[in-house]
């Protein structure tokens, strides 16, 4: 009856005259929508509606993995024709289209991803259950990549679950659990792992026989759609600019409850307009970066098969400090077992707080139970006996910046683990190659960096010593991406990566501040620029001695350091570390921002810098168009030197590399797609005269790098991994 020589799918009918349809798209270890899967989609659709003794449609996946993480997201890459985007879509809606109007119900069985046009197709359907476990997650992420749904999901998401609530996951892509889509109306049924397939046979029978209505559509009326609309947009205002697919997504969904309006077509050609934009085209690289970064292939290029030893399940940290604390508590909830070594007593007892309050705000977001949380605190073991880490498969050191100390740390280390243990740091300022060459087999030490807080930022930095073999580099890359982080593999050297290209950017906001500029002015047109924050309240959050020991740290590597020295130096003389003290270039109380502080005396630079002019209106005269302000271009400009230089030293392989690393480790604007990219954007001869201008009104560190790059290469890199 059916076609048996499908390669994606397979059909087959029951007795109870249930088509059941299987997912399993060949060669992927997850199923993705490219343009062959759309074909047989296609093929399979045509045979259902020929299909006069079926009671029933069931869609489901085969692969364990999960239903359907969303389109082919290299293959849209590849898109440029905009009549080839309206055709993908077009193909799209109509396949969907049918499959909505197949005169049998029709069931959605969902476990694992359900992304992007996986939910549109689950959509489609008449039903939807899903399988209630961590893995399975709902949404319509598209907007992260600047685009919107495009296969009909911005027009039956909202008739669904009503505009407001289709809004608040199309806007900000994010995902849903299986309970969640139930309460929201999503799904029909969440179906604990247990009882899996009875349920859900039970629930296709219920079905099949008429028992079990399709959830009624969305009963918002026009006042509520109409202020649900003005409201959409007055809170995404300053971001539409930067993000043109927020308006794109907000005109889709206010059509889908139009009867004049053809919200198919606008979707269409909203999608279509999109996909040629510079935000979509840099916010695609990012996700390639991305990917190729997660696979350990990347990073050990032609150097033939590494043999790997046992997969790490054991974790040792030293030091349960912030990020100490941090590193186990994330580790624990992936499964990992942890065993964290303390000083003294006391010191423990400070970290297993530090642990449990951690836990217990996990907890709270995740809504676990008791139960769960009594089993994350299990995994991790603090004490202050040395013999704690005899047995870890891998040593994380956080313990204070001395290299003395550190020093120490990893001689014991060398000694008392097992010589196959992987030893490392968390330091990004100091020298891995000296403390591997205090152990006796430095081929397995490296430095593993993380990032504050670690439950929330992405990036690890897996640092390479030239002792560092390749084995170790291979196995760090997949314990990274098994915390489920993004690591990016870099060379030993001070700052490696994120904080090396960071710091010229803060350094030079000091600068502007010790010349008498302002600081909300300054730390406003960065936000405006795309930043998170600005680069002062950025030092604030980070702690002002932090930022004084990176400085003091990267003169040796970045000159220009040491005129920030001293303002830093003055601030923390002062005791203004920032929010922690509770005043550094803001005040704050009870960790909220009260104003600007009184600087200190001691932030005025001295000596040469000491008759430094004040802001003039004229600093736009004699610089080329790059679209930036005055105060944003002599922020951002020192950075991207900095991120050619990292090439140019070697720090990094990739030129895409250092942009993923400054998206994901600094918020660095994501729709700009990173330094280099903007580079690119700015055009060569645009940035050099401005360097040129920088340089004579400011000086040497505003020299153009004499490194040039293959800017067409940046993304062929990645596509190869």
């Amino acid at each position: 009856m059916f076609n048996s020589k499908y390669n994606h799918f397979t059909v087959e009918i029951d007795s109870q005259k249930v088509v059941t349809v299987s997912l399993c798209v060949a060669d992927r270890p997850m199923n993705v929508l490219d343009w062959s899967v759309m074909n047989e989609l296609d093929q399979v659709v045509a045979e259902l509606e020929q299909c006069k003794a079926a009671r029933a449609v069931v869609f489901r996946s085969h692969k364990e993995s999960g239903f359907l993480a969303g389109a082919d997201v290299h293959g849209i890459a590849k898109i440029t024709s905009p009549e080839e985007v309206r055709r993908l879509i077009n193909f799209g809606q109509n396949t969907f289209n049918r499959i909505d109007q197949l005169k049998v119900p029709t069931i959605a069985v969902i476990h694992g991803p359900c992304l992007g046009g996986g939910l549109e197709w689950a959509l489609a359907c008449d039903y939807r259950v899903a399988r209630n476990n961590s893995s399975t997650q709902l949404g319509l992420p598209e907007i992260k990549l600047g685009l919107i749904p495009g296969w009909g999901g911005t027009q039956r998401l909202p008739q669904l679950i009503g505009m407001r609530a289709a809004l608040d996951l199309i806007l900000q892509g994010k995902s849903v659990d299986a309970k969640k889509a139930k309460r929201i109306g999503l799904v029909d049924r969440s179906i604990e792992p247990e009882v899996w397939d009875h349920e859900v046979a039970a629930f296709i029978t219920s079905c099949v026989d008429r028992k079990v209505l399709p959830r009624r559509r969305s009963g918002d009326g026009f006042l509520t759609r109409w202020l649900t609309i003005v409201m959409a947009r007055r809170q995404t205002r300053s971001q539409q600019m930067h993000y043109p697919a927020i308006a794109a997504a907000i005109e889709a969904v206010q059509a889908s409850a139009s009867a004049k309006i053809d919200g198919f077509e606008i979707e269409r050609e909203n999608f279509a307009g999109l996909i040629a934009t510079r935000t979509c085209r840099n916010l695609l690289d990012m996700f390639i970066a991305r990917e190729a970064a997660r696979n350990p292939g990347t990073w050990i290029r032609s150097r033939g098969d590494v043999n790997l030893r046992e997969p790490i399940r054991k974790i040792g940290i030293v030091g349960a400090g912030i990020m100490g604390a941090g590193i186990a508590q994330w580790a624990a909830t992936r499964g990992f077992s942890v065993a964290i070594k303390e000083i003294d007593g006391a010191s423990v007892e400070a970290g297993r707080k530090r642990i449990h309050d951690l836990v217990q705000n996990h907890a709270k977001r995740k809504s676990l139970g008791v139960a769960d949380i009594a089993n994350l605190l299990g995994r991790i073991h603090i004490c202050s006996d040395a013999a704690a880490l005899d047995d870890c498969d891998l040593v994380i050191e956080a313990a204070v910046e001395k290299e003395s100390v550190k020093a120490s740390i990893f001689r014991t280390l060398g000694t008392r683990t097992d010589r196959d243990a992987i030893l490392t740091s968390n330091t990004s300022s100091l020298s891995i190659e000296s403390m591997a060459n205090v152990t006796d087999h430095p081929n397995r030490v490296a430095g593993l960096h993380f990032f504050n807080p670690v439950h929330r930022m992405d990036l690890v930095e897996v640092v390479v010593a030239p002792q560092t073999d390749e084995e170790t580099v291979t196995r760090l890359v997949g314990l990274v991406r098994a915390l489920g982080k993004t690591p990016v593999v870099a060379k030993d050297s001070p700052g490696i990566v994120v904080n090396r290209v960071l710091f010229p950017y803060l350094g030079e906001a000091v600068r502007m501040v010790s010349e008498g500029y302002d600081v909300e002015q300054i730390d406003n047109e960065l936000r405006a620029f795309g930043m998170p924050m600005g680069p002062l309240e950025l030092l604030d959050q980070v702690g002002i001695d932090i930022a004084l020991h990176v400085a003091n740290s990267l003169r040796d590597v970045l000159p220009e350091a040491q005129s920030v020295v001293g303002p830093l130096a003055a601030l923390a003389e002062h005791d203004q570390l920032g929010k922690k003290s509770g005043s550094g270039f803001y005040r704050y109380a009870k960790g909220t921002r009260r104003g600007v502080s009184i600087l200190p005396p001691g932030v005025r630079l001295r000596g040469e810098n000491s008759n430094q002019r004040l802001p003039k209106k004229d600093d736009e005269v004699g610089f080329s168009d790059d679209t930036l302000s005055p105060i944003q271009r002599r922020l951002v400009y020192p950075m991207l030197i900095e991120a050619v230089r990292c090439l140019e030293l070697g720090i990094v392989d990739y030129p895409w590399a250092v942009d993923l690393a400054m998206v994901l480790g600094t918020g660095f604007a994501p729709h700009r797609g990173g330094p280099l990219h903007m580079i690119d954007a700015i055009g060569r001869d645009t940035f050099t005269e401005n360097l040129v201008q920088l340089r004579s009104l400011h000086g040497a560190r505003f020299s153009m790098p004499q490194f040039t790059y293959d800017a067409a290469r940046m993304n062929d890199d990645c596509q190869t991994y």
